[in-house]
């Protein structure tokens, strides 16, 4: 006992109620870290942030009993180890406080949105800026308080002008990104859960989150997540998959290549050859949306049937397109449910296109048609005559 009492500083008891105080905050906020911010932000997954959290409350309890021993050992002691703790304090509680006013102003001006049948709060053009003006608010008063924990008032305007100078040499970094985030939210074109298409990226992505920095993209093909700076993600066209133009739904196409059929005879002959070839196509791609409605797993529009036309007659065969509706995308940020309503769908109608043209007798491969040609500038070296048949023939093997 009287070690411990050498060993702490002799203080008054309202010196030691107040050291008692923040010790007791300290370990109820390292208790209190994960509730509350799980009541914060309830969706998130805040496992790391809880770890970083409690470290700082350790580190604060480890400095505050750092500083009563030296207190007690060295009168001449400036307390610079309680002025850290303090100071870490200070970043701790002010994380907390604007974590908790950004998620209360996401409810207060923020958009509801329904994603995998649950309810969620949602960026808007006003709740960014007023969680901007909180920032700007929140800074100033931190630095404001490091000032004073520090007793440094003779450097006030020295540290403001320093901030300022920084945050105006530093602005062509960050201050595209944020004014991008800004035109993305008051757009209302972007949400959170959107279906879109990048121009100059191959893949389908789904917006996870638009943050003050940076947008999260799930991507639906290959099932990672892709960040992309605010500014970066707004250079380039992006077609929003999710909002449609009108109920039809989402218009893709399909291109099919079926070989040119032999026709023979007179014209009258030829052209009712042509009329049945075509009422064949017809019949393969209908009976294709016949099976694409019936099967539930194939997610097309059954009030919009198909539709076709030859869009090309090429070298080696004709070119179909089919062009299909498909329901609308459900709103969901789960990259599997997406990959079977947009790309499952898409492989399921070829199938059921495949199926069909055998029914129809229609062959889909393209065929490899060759043409010979003989150079007549070469001499010609009589040769004994061979006999051949039709089929061994050089051109009717070709």
């Amino acid at each position: 006992m009287d070690a411990l009492q050498s060993i702490l500083p002799v203080l008054s008891r309202g010196e030691w109620m107040v050291h008692g105080l923040i010790f007791a905050a300290n370990i109820i906020l390292f208790f209190l870290a994960r509730p509350i911010l799980n009541l914060i932000e309830p969706t998130a997954k805040n496992s790391s942030k809880v770890k970083i959290f409690q470290a700082l409350n350790v580190l604060v309890f480890v400095l505050h009993a750092i500083d009563l021993v030296l207190l007690g050992s060295n009168a001449q002691y400036q307390q610079y180890f309680i002025k850290l703790g303090y100071s870490l304090m200070l970043i701790y509680g002010t994380l907390l406080l604007y974590s908790l006013l950004c998620a209360l102003s996401k409810r207060r001006f923020g958009k509801v949105k329904e994603l995998d049948d649950k309810k969620f709060y949602i960026e808007s053009y006003s709740s960014r800026l007023v969680e901007l003006v909180l920032l700007v608010i929140i800074v100033l008063s931190v630095i404001y308080a490091l000032v004073v924990i520090w007793e440094a008032q003779n450097m006030f305007t020295g540290i403001y002008a320093a901030s300022a100078a920084f945050l105006a040499f530093t602005s062509s970094i960050w201050a595209p990104d944020i004014i991008s985030g800004l035109i993305i939210l008051n757009t209302e074109i972007l949400e959170d859960g959107d279906v879109v298409v990048i121009d100059g990226h191959k893949n389908e992505y789904v917006i996870s989150r638009v943050t003050l920095i940076y947008v999260v993209l799930y991507d639906i093909r290959n099932n990672n997540r892709t960040l992309m700076r605010n500014s970066q993600f707004t250079q380039n066209r992006i077609d929003n998959l999710s909002r449609v133009a009108s109920t039809n739904g989402i218009r893709q196409g399909i291109v099919y290549k079926i070989g040119y059929p032999q026709f023979s005879g007179h014209r009258d002959d030829r052209l009712t050859q042509l009329a049945e070839f075509r009422k064949t196509i017809d019949g393969m791609f209908d009976d294709a949306y016949a099976a694409c409605c019936e099967n539930e797993n194939i997610k097309v529009n059954s009030n919009k049937s198909f539709e076709w036309a030859m869009t090309n007659a090429g070298d080696y065969a004709l070119e179909y397109t089919l062009w299909i509706y498909l329901e609308r995308i459900p709103n969901s940020k789960v990259t599997s449910t997406l990959r079977r309503h947009l790309m499952g769908t898409i492989y399921k109608i070829n199938e059921a296109v495949y199926i069909a043209s055998i029914a129809h007798n229609v062959d889909l491969s393209t065929p490899d048609v060759h043409q010979v040609t003989m150079n007549t500038t070469e001499p010609i070296i009589a040769a004994a005559p061979v006999s051949t048949t039709p089929d061994q023939s050089p051109l009717n093997r070709a």
